[in-house]
C-alpha cells in the first residue's frame, strides 16, 4: 500500500509539474520587417526563420509563446523593462548589447553585403566613398559597421538612417542614396524577390545572431539553449533555414 502510495505522489507531482510547463507563456519581442527572419507575408500572417525557430522551441520545451511586435529600437528595452521576456529576429551578439541583455548560443552566422540599384555602374569601393550616401537601418550592426570602419576612417561618404530596413532599400531603389550595407543573409533575401537591385561586394564582419533574455534569467536561457540544441540534432533546424531561404 505505501509502494501504491509512493508511486501515486511520484506520478502525480510530475504531473503537476508538467502542466505548470505547459501554462507557462513567454513573449517573445520582434520587429517583423527584417526577412527572411521575421515579417509578414503577403496573407497579413507573422513568419520567418526566427518566428518557426522560437515556436518549434517552444513545443519541444513544453510552454506557450506569445508575440509582440514593436520596433527595432524598442526590442532590447521591452526585455529589460519586462514587457517582453525574450527578443531576437536575426539580432547580432555586440559586446554593446552584451551589457544590457544574455543571448543564447549564436545560431547563425553572416556577413556585411553592399546593395546598389540594377542599373548602377557603381564598384563596391566607389559605392563606400566618393562622396557616395548610404543608407542603413538605425541601431544596426550595418549603421554601426558604416560609422566606425569608413565615417570615422575618413572616407568620403554620407550615411542616411531609416527606421526599417525596407525603408533603407526603398531609398536605394527610388535613388535617394547610392548604396545599402546589410547583413548578408537580408540583402540577399532583397535581391531574391526582384527588387531591382544587385550586390556588389561583402564584408567580413562575424555576425553572428542569437536570441536575448533579461540579464541573470538563467532558467529561459537554459531552456532557448536546449530548445536550439535540440532543434539542430533534430534537422528541423535545417528544414526551417531551407524553407525560407531557398523560396
Amino acid at each position: 500500500m505505501i509502494s501504491l502510495l509512493l508511486v501515486t505522489s511520484i506520478v502525480f507531482s510530475v504531473g503537476l509539474i508538467g502542466q505548470a510547463q505547459e501554462d507557462t507563456t513567454y513573449k517573445f519581442a520582434t520587429e517583423a520587417a527584417w526577412a527572411p527572419w521575421d515579417y509578414y507575408n503577403e496573407a497579413g500572417e507573422l513568419v520567418g526563420i526566427d518566428i518557426d525557430i522560437i515556436r518549434a522551441i517552444a513545443e519541444i520545451e513544453g510552454f506557450n509563446v506569445k508575440f509582440v511586435t514593436s520596433s527595432w529600437s524598442s526590442l532590447i528595452p521591452m526585455v529589460n523593462m519586462g514587457k517582453a521576456d525574450m527578443t531576437g529576429g536575426g539580432m547580432s551578439i555586440t559586446e554593446k548589447r552584451e551589457k544590457r541583455v544574455d543571448f543564447t548560443e549564436p545560431y547563425w552566422f553572416t556577413e556585411m553585403a553592399v546593395l546598389v540599384r540594377e542599373d548602377s555602374d557603381l564598384h563596391v569601393f566607389d559605392a563606400l566613398s566618393h562622396g557616395a550616401t548610404i543608407s542603413n537601418q538605425s541601431n544596426t550592426t550595418g549603421a554601426e559597421w558604416v560609422r566606425q570602419n569608413l565615417i570615422e576612417a575618413g572616407y568620403d561618404l554620407n550615411q542616411k538612417l531609416f527606421e526599417t530596413y525596407p525603408q533603407a532599400v526603398q531609398a536605394l531603389i527610388a535613388g535617394k542614396v547610392d548604396a545599402t550595407v546589410q547583413d548578408k543573409t537580408t540583402a540577399e533575401r532583397v535581391v531574391s524577390q526582384g527588387k531591382p537591385v544587385r550586390i556588389v561586394g561583402y564584408f567580413r564582419t562575424g555576425e553572428a545572431y542569437g536570441y536575448a533574455v533579461q540579464e541573470g534569467d538563467e532558467e529561459l536561457l537554459a531552456t532557448l539553449n536546449s530548445g536550439l540544441e535540440k532543434l539542430k540534432e533534430s534537422g528541423r533546424f535545417d528544414e526551417i533555414v531551407n524553407k525560407y531561404l531557398n523560396n
